[in-house]
C-alpha cells in the first residue's frame, strides 16, 4: 500500500468501514513490524529557538498511529520529540505515547513531549469560561499521558490573529508555566499563517509555532519572510503536512510521471525539502507503519537530494499538482453562495481519504457551524467553488457527500 494512501476504490469503502467501525489507521498501522534501531549521534540535530531543547530533525506526529509498537520502534530509532493531542484517538493517543515511554523506562527529561488543546467552535462566549475549558482539557491531557507535566502545550488549530492573543487563554498559558505544568507555550495553525507567525514574533509570548509548512508553499515569498522573521525572534518552528501525499495527484499526471508517487520517493524528496529550510528545527511527519517510519528516520542522517529527488522537485507537471494541496487560504470562501466553510471541507477530505483517519474526518466536519458544512452542499448540484492554487473543490465535496450525506 502507498504512503499515506487511503484504499484507492475511495469514497464507498470509507463509508462501508466507517460503517462498521473500523479504523483505516489500525489497518495501516499492522502491515509491518521491522524496526530500524537508530544512531542520534549521527542524526542532524537543531535547536528550537529561545527553548534551548536540542532535536534530530525529524520528530514523531503521533495522531494517526495507534500501534504501541510504532512509538516504541520510533524511540528506538532516535526519535526523541512526540507530538500528540487532546482530541486525537479520543484521548487514547496520549494513553499510548505515556504508556509506551513508561515501558521503556524513558526518564521525563530524555523525550520531549508536545501536546494540543482544542476548544470548540464556536468558543464559549465568556473569557473565563475559555480559560476553565483550557485548563480543565489540559489536566486530562496530563491525567492521560500520566506525566507531571509537557515540555510544549500547543494551542491547537488557531485560525486567526486574535484568536492567538485571546488574553485568556494567555492567562491560562502564564498560569501553567508558574505551576511548572509546562514548560514552553505555542499554537498550531493549518490556516493561512504567515499574519500569525509574524505577530506572535512581534509579541515575543509564544516559544514555539506548529504550522503546515509543504513543498506547495515553496514560491509563497510571504511564508518565507514570515519564517525568517520568527526565526530571528527565537520561536521554535516544527513543521507537519511535510509529505503531503494525497492520492489525488495522479488523476492529474501523465502516465510517465505517476512513477513519482511509488516507493519511497515523493515522501522522502518532499520531507528533505522542507528541512533543508534551516529555520525549520524538526518536521512531525504521521507515519503509520514501520517502513514509513524507516523512510523518514534516514532523512534525519542525510538531507542532500538524490538525483531522482532533484528531478522531481523539479518536474512542472508534479509542481503543479501539488498546488492542489489545499494551503487553508480562504479565499474560495467567497465564491459559495451559501458561503459554506470550504477549507474545513478540505481538510475533512484529507483526513477522510488521505489519511484514512474517520475520526478526526468526523471531528473536523462536526466542527463547521451549522449553515456552512455539507448542511448546505447536499442540495446544491453545481458547486461554484473556485480556488486560485487548483484545489478540485466540486469533486473533493462531491466525495464527501457520497459519504457523509
Amino acid at each position: 500500500m502507498d504512503r499515506r494512501k487511503f484504499l484507492t476504490s475511495s469514497a464507498r469503502q470509507i463509508a462501508a468501514m466507517n460503517v462498521l467501525g473500523i479504523s483505516s489507521a489500525t489497518v495501516i498501522a499492522s502491515s509491518s513490524e521491522r524496526r530500524t534501531i537508530g544512531n542520534q549521534e549521527k542524526m542532524i540535530r537543531r535547536t528550537l529557538g529561545r527553548t534551548g531543547i536540542s532535536l534530530p530533525v525529524v520528530s514523531m506526529g503521533v495522531m494517526n498511529a495507534n500501534n504501541p509498537g510504532l512509538v516504541r520502534g520510533a524511540w528506538e530509532a532516535g526519535i526523541r520529540m512526540f507530538d500528540t493531542a487532546w482530541v486525537y484517538q479520543n484521548g487514547n493517543n496520549e494513553k499510548m505515547v505515556g504508556s509506551v515511554l513508561r515501558e521503556l523506562n524513558v526518564t521525563r527529561n530524555e523525550a520531549i513531549i508536545a501536546t494540543k488543546i482544542l476548544l470548540p467552535s464556536p468558543l464559549p462566549p465568556r473569557g473565563k469560561e475559555r480559560k476553565k475549558m483550557f485548563l480543565q482539557r489540559f489536566e486530562e491531557s496530563l491525567s492521560r499521558l500520566q506525566m507531571d507535566y509537557v515540555d510544549i502545550l500547543y494551542y491547537h488549530d488557531m485560525q486567526s490573529v486574535e484568536q492567538i492573543n485571546d488574553r485568556y487563554i494567555l492567562d491560562a498559558f502564564t498560569e501553567l508555566k508558574a505551576k511548572k505544568k509546562i514548560r514552553f507555550t505555542g499554537f498550531s495553525t493549518h490556516v493561512d499563517w504567515p499574519d500569525q507567525l509574524t505577530d506572535a514574533a512581534k509579541r515575543k509570548f509564544y516559544d514555539v509555532v506548529l504550522l503546515s509548512y509543504h513543498y506547495g508553499l515553496s514560491n509563497d515569498t510571504r511564508v518565507a519572510e514570515a519564517i525568517r522573521i520568527a526565526h530571528e525572534a527565537g520561536i521554535g518552528l516544527v513543521a507537519m503536512k511535510t509529505q503531503c501525499q494525497q492520492g489525488w495527484y495522479k488523476q492529474d499526471l501523465p502516465v510517465e510521471q505517476q512513477k513519482y508517487f511509488e516507493g519511497t520517493l515523493m515522501n522522502t524528496a518532499l520531507l528533505k525539502w522542507a528541512l533543508n529550510n534551516e529555520y525549520i528545527t524538526t518536521a512531525v511527519p504521521g507515519f503509520t507503519t514501520f517502513p514509513q517510519l524507516n523512510e523518514d528516520v534516514a532523512v534525519a542522517y542525510n538531507l542532500s537530494f538524490t538525483e531522482e529527488e532533484e528531478k522531481f522537485l523539479k518536474s512542472r507537471e508534479v509542481r503543479m499538482a501539488i498546488r492542489s494541496v489545499c494551503r487553508q487560504c480562504r479565499h474560495c470562501v467567497d465564491s459559495c453562495p451559501q458561503k459554506a466553510d470550504i477549507p474545513s471541507l478540505m481538510r475533512t477530505h484529507m483526513y477522510s481519504i488521505s489519511y484514512g483517519n474517520l475520526l478526526m474526518a468526523k471531528q473536523t466536519l462536526s466542527s463547521i457551524q451549522a449553515g456552512k458544512g455539507l448542511d448546505v452542499c447536499k442540495n446544491c448540484n453545481s458547486c461554484t467553488g473556485k480556488c486560485q492554487f487548483s484545489v478540485p473543490i466540486a469533486s473533493r465535496i462531491h466525495e464527501l457527500k457520497e459519504i457523509y450525506c
